[in-house]
């Protein structure tokens, strides 16, 4: 076997202001990987490519060109899933190159084909862990992401909150990450004492009558500055698949309202700041129909009632504890270590031989309880919350 080196190993995935494209900037400051193949971004424009370390990957190039980009490598380290080209892991296994896929929970069709020709699965949180398991995937561990802390301020607040932030990102239909139910819920405390500022990169309709509520469109040109203010921050999402909005958030050492859901409870760790979400729950992308992905709404009135805390109370142990945690969890050297250890144990193992793909089942469930469900909710729209699968 030859020896592993970072260089000899690619990243696949967007190079945008999205979080694909933070994490891509993330692993790239925190490894030394020898290539990034810059897939099209699909919600944003991508950065200028710096060459050579960064080339175009085409979706519809041929396979041949496909296996030019990958001439020389040890493995592949794609990000969130594996169809960024149609041929890409039964290329790999072709090739004898090694596959590591970091999977999006939320996303991750699990019994799709597609995904049996991957290597090892490095999940970013438990929740990610559990949902792959839960469709037979053993080649899959907890790997901490490489959260580069050098983006983040380390802020210390202290006494109450007196200023609170939201943080919306990209408002998609379903106002995933609850910035309307952040205003409606700072809406309940009638102190004009407290203000908010509601950050958005593009205009999503999402209008507020409340003075006490700035709303600011546009990207700073700074990400520290997404972090440099206010005292406590408000991200009531309604699903993430890491939830950098709440993470980076709280490694920088702000406290963060949530609901009390995973992966966000996750990196919350205080139960004053974890707010309750309704009894129903609804299914996410169900133009795609994905089991265990589905939308859980926050309890607006427990949301209020966690802000109204944070008002009221010192937060400098929180702060102090936050930033603690985020020094040992994404500690810079024990992060590079622990994936070089990942990698080095795959490149010194063979690859396996290309999979003959099983076919997907036409309706996916993981339990006749999941198939009750799944076909409730395929007739009404709404997802039963008595029948949830355990990881949820």
């Amino acid at each position: 076997m030859k020896p592993f080196a970072f260089e000899r190993w690619a990243l696949i995935a967007p190079n945008d202001d999205t979080g694909l494209g933070r994490m891509a900037q993330d692993l790239k400051a925190m490894i030394p990987i020898g290539r990034h193949l810059v897939t099209p971004s699909e919600r944003m424009s991508h950065r200028p490519l710096v060459e050579p370390r960064e080339t175009a990957l085409d979706p519809a190039c041929p396979t041949a060109v496909l296996e030019a980009k990958l001439e020389g490598l040890q493995g592949v380290i794609f990000l969130e899933r594996p169809d960024w080209h149609p041929d890409l892991l039964p290329t790999l296994r072709r090739l004898k190159l090694h596959s590591v896929g970091v999977p999006m929970w939320e996303w991750f069709r699990g019994r799709s084909p597609r995904w049996q020709n991957c290597d090892f699965f490095a999940c970013p949180n438990d929740i990610c862990l559990r949902v792959v398991r839960s469709y037979g995937y053993r080649n899959s561990e907890y790997v901490p992401w490489l959260l580069d802390l050098g983006r983040f301020p380390a802020r210390v607040v202290r006494g109450p909150a007196r200023h609170f932030i939201h943080n919306a990102g990209l408002i998609d239909p379903d106002d995933r990450k609850g910035t309307r139910d952040a205003i409606a819920a700072f809406a309940r405390i009638p102190r004009p004492d407290l203000r908010l500022t509601v950050r958005v990169q593009k205009d999503g309709g999402v209008s507020c009558n409340d003075s006490r509520v700035d709303l600011f469109t546009g990207n700073l040109p700074d990400p520290k500055a997404l972090y440099a203010e206010g005292d406590a921050f408000i991200q009531p999402s309604k699903l993430e698949g890491i939830g950098f909005m709440v993470l980076e958030a709280v490694v920088t050492g702000l406290p963060v309202i949530t609901p009390d859901q995973p992966p966000m409870n996750e990196w919350v760790r205080q139960p004053e700041l974890l707010a309750r979400t309704r009894c129903l729950s609804y299914p996410a992308y169900s133009s795609a129909w994905i089991e265990h992905s589905h939308l859980r709404l926050p309890h607006i009135g427990d949301l209020a009632r966690r802000i109204a805390w944070a008002a009221d109370n010192d937060l400098v142990s929180i702060s102090k504890a936050n930033r603690a945690w985020a020094e040992e969890e994404f500690e810079p050297t024990l992060l590079r270590k622990t994936w070089e250890q990942v990698l080095d144990k795959l490149t010194q193992t063979s690859v396996p031989a290309l999979a003959t793909p099983s076919p997907e089942p036409p309706f996916p469930c993981q339990s006749v309880a999941g198939n009750i469900r799944s076909r409730i909710t395929r007739a009404t729209g709404w997802q039963v919350p008595f029948l949830r699968t355990p990881f949820q």
